[in-house]
């Protein structure tokens, strides 16, 4: 091959390169709902209602173990689980946004979905559960600041809140936090030291430190099913 054969094959090749990551790196769709999967009844029929929002390079099957874990722990068939999708991706997984602005729009749309999904009882009793892992729970944490609906909060080794500072404000959330010692990942005093803060805030907070690093112990699955079962519910 010709050396301008060459320059227009690599420079062709470059393009399709250039198209092929375009395509999957960009975000889900505005027009488009988070991807979603529900663990059991529907949420506009279900009294309780638990969302898991993964951590970075999850996707739905990482929401799939957590549900299976979760029912393994004595999560009654009843409770709706609820799993999102970040709308960010990477080479493998996806994400719920790395700046201010992207983790804002990724809170809007889990807002709307959450609406879309319990909307046709609006009004119902229904005991509404945040919850999340790694950057997932960051987001869980957020969430519950903003959007009143959630009545409780369980943040599994987050390792970052943009709206730590309005959490103390909810007053009736119910707030689990778990962490492990040895987390090299997201260090355990993002919890720790949030935990402090909530209890000086009068928010009712269980806090559970364990031995180990960046997991969720079946000690941490069975507290979040207390919190699920805790509350009767309420319409929200």
């Amino acid at each position: 091959m010709t050396n301008p054969l060459r320059r227009v094959a690599l420079t062709v090749g470059l393009v399709v390169l250039g198209a092929l990551g375009y395509f999957h790196f960009r975000p889900r769709p505005l027009d488009q709902p988070l991807a979603t999967e529900i663990n059991g009844p529907l949420p506009s029929g279900a009294a309780r209602v638990l969302v898991f929002l993964h951590g970075v390079g999850g996707d739905l099957g990482t929401g799939e173990k957590m549900a299976e874990q979760l029912r393994a722990a004595g999560l009654p068939a009843e409770v709706s689980i609820v799993l999102l999708e970040g709308p960010y991706q990477r080479l493998k997984g996806h994400h719920w946004g790395q700046s201010d602005e992207e983790q804002a729009s990724s809170r809007a749309r889990i807002r709307a979905r959450l609406t879309e999904l319990l909307d046709p009882h609006p009004g119902a009793p229904v005991w509404l559960v945040m919850s999340g892992f790694s950057q997932g729970a960051g987001v869980a944490a957020d969430l519950a600041a903003e959007d009143h609906r959630i009545g409780a909060m369980a943040s599994f080794s987050p390792c970052a809140m943009r709206l730590r500072g309005d959490l103390p404000k909810r007053s009736g959330l119910r707030v689990l936090l778990a962490h492990g010692r040895s987390d090299e990942a997201c260090p355990v005093n993002e919890s720790r030291s949030l935990a402090d803060v909530l209890r000086k805030a009068e928010v009712q907070v269980e806090y559970l430190e364990f031995d180990g690093g960046h997991t969720v112990p079946d000690n941490v699955l069975k507290a979040l099913v207390a919190l699920v079962l805790g509350k009767k519910p309420s319409p929200l």
